[in-house]
């Protein structure tokens, strides 16, 4: 069971069907300036007024900068058991991505998190992109996650499970 608690106005999470294994979740209803923030990405200048970028029904998103608009949501799942847990991840709704090209990025959520949780949106393209007040932006999945045990080990007896037939190669190394 996951249950959720609005802090204003806000769309509630919905299933596209009963079955869908993802939930969506809606950007509010209503937001002013003071509500997001807007950072650049690595070489963007996103040095300008938020006020020109919020309007009466929607947000724009400069290119290049990343945007963090509030859910007004609190979750809680379920806890699980003693060697696991569950987790929320957030995901790109597809059409979002691809149509505007909206990135979600800082999309995990911890169970024991218990504070009103962000939507992070990236703006990829060198356009201003805009979003609709209650418009469907992500979406969440709930995983079980195995909380195994940490331990450190010597690097000696590191180097003795480390011969494997990929070894240290880099991404695209099992490829050749």
């Amino acid at each position: 069971m996951i249950k959720f608690t609005k802090l204003r106005d806000v769309k509630s999470p919905t299933r596209w069907t009963e079955l869908s294994s993802w939930i969506d979740f809606y950007v509010p209803n209503h937001l002013e300036v003071e509500d997001l923030t807007l950072t650049p990405s690595k070489g963007a200048n996103c040095n300008i007024d938020l006020k020109d970028y919020v309007k009466e029904n929607f947000i724009s998103i400069p290119p290049h900068c990343w945007i963090k608009i509030p859910s007004w949501l609190k979750i809680l799942m379920d806890k699980g058991w003693e060697d696991w847990t569950y987790e929320m991840v957030l995901y790109n709704k597809s059409w979002i991505a691809t149509k505007y090209n909206l990135i979600v990025w800082a999309n995990v959520v911890d169970n024991d998190y218990r504070g009103e949780f962000n939507i992070h949106l990236i703006n990829t393209t060198d356009e201003v992109m805009s979003v609709n007040f209650g418009q469907k932006i992500v979406q969440w999945i709930v995983r079980k996650v195995q909380l195994d045990k940490l331990e450190e080990i010597s690097n000696e007896e590191y180097e003795k499970y480390s011969d494997t037939e990929r070894g240290e190669g880099w991404f695209g190394s099992t490829w050749n």
